[in-house]
């Protein structure tokens, strides 16, 4: 039970930090570097240069001198005819028109036969493509339907509450991952099998009782050698199964002991008793729960 708490636990942070990094990466990617970093992107609309890009992908280009493209080069421009939208084709002929321009000839790697025009190059540049990201532009393109754009706060107040609910569950998780008792316990099932752990932390705190009677005896008759002996053994037994309070206890009183400050002891002792049944109920919360 304990280490499949703990596993669903770190499955749940693993899931909810790469969902968080992808949507930050996505941003930046698409409304962030375009205006840091001088590319371009846009979604791939059809199959033409299928298999290497398919609908829904996201074409990254940059500017490349207009003057260096070549037979092979895949580039972003407006055609030259009907609604001048942008292509993005392969380049299967290059020419330099007398007047110092250079126009090209494209077609679509699935296509079979090139396209229809020759398409003189705009300006000094060209956006070639550097890279594809599969897929993007279809969350894209879902995000700019008109029923979404005209029910955007809805969408984001939507967003909103699932991204606190995600938080409050993380929180939770990360409360029963950093809880001592369950930490401590989990270490020890990474050596022993959680049988074994299960009857450890039941053998501590039946013995638990025995081991503070030790310490307050000792302390009482101001004996230093059976008092660093118990207490040692109290400090140590309890740090192993996640009492930290009781293991931090048991520290203080040593430091005491160590000192020759017996009255610091004696008053370490008496909240002893109740520190110990608090560690012990807690200790029992978490192997029942």
């Amino acid at each position: 039970m304990l280490r499949l708490r703990s596993a669903l636990a770190r499955l749940t942070n693993l899931l909810f930090t790469v969902v968080l990094v992808g949507c930050v990466l996505g941003f930046v990617l698409i409304a962030v570097g375009p205006h840091l970093f001088g590319y371009r992107t846009s979604t791939m609309l059809t199959g033409s240069m299928a298999p290497g890009i398919t609908p829904g992908d996201v074409v990254v280009t940059t500017p490349q001198p207009a003057g260096e493209v070549e037979v092979g080069d895949v580039i972003s421009y407006h055609i030259p005819v009907e609604d001048h939208r942008v292509e993005t084709h392969r380049i299967i002929e290059v020419k330099h028109n007398d007047d110092g321009t250079i126009a090209v000839r494209t077609q679509g790697d699935a296509n079979g036969a090139p396209d229809p025009w020759t398409a003189t190059l705009e300006g000094d540049t060209v956006w070639q493509m550097q890279a594809v990201i599969p897929e993007v532009g279809n969350a894209i393109r879902f995000l700019r339907q008109p029923v979404i754009q005209n029910n955007v706060f809805w969408v984001a107040l939507v967003a909103l509450l699932a991204l606190g609910l995600g938080m409050i569950w993380r929180r939770d998780d990360e409360s029963a991952v950093h809880d001592p008792y369950a930490e401590a316990l989990a270490e020890l099932i990474e050596d022993l099998d959680e049988k074994h752990v299960i009857l450890y932390a039941e053998m501590w705190m039946d013995m638990l009782p025995e081991r503070v009677a030790r310490v307050r005896r000792a302390v009482t008759e101001q004996d230093a050698d059976a008092a660093i002996d118990a207490v040692l053994s109290l400090k140590v037994s309890s740090a192993s199964v996640g009492a930290v309070d009781l293991s931090e206890t048991a520290a203080e009183m040593e430091k005491a002991i160590r000192a020759d400050d017996w009255h610091c002891a004696q008053d370490l002792c008496s909240s002893l008793t109740e520190v110990a049944d608090t560690s012990s109920r807690e200790l029992h919360e978490c192997l029942v729960g």
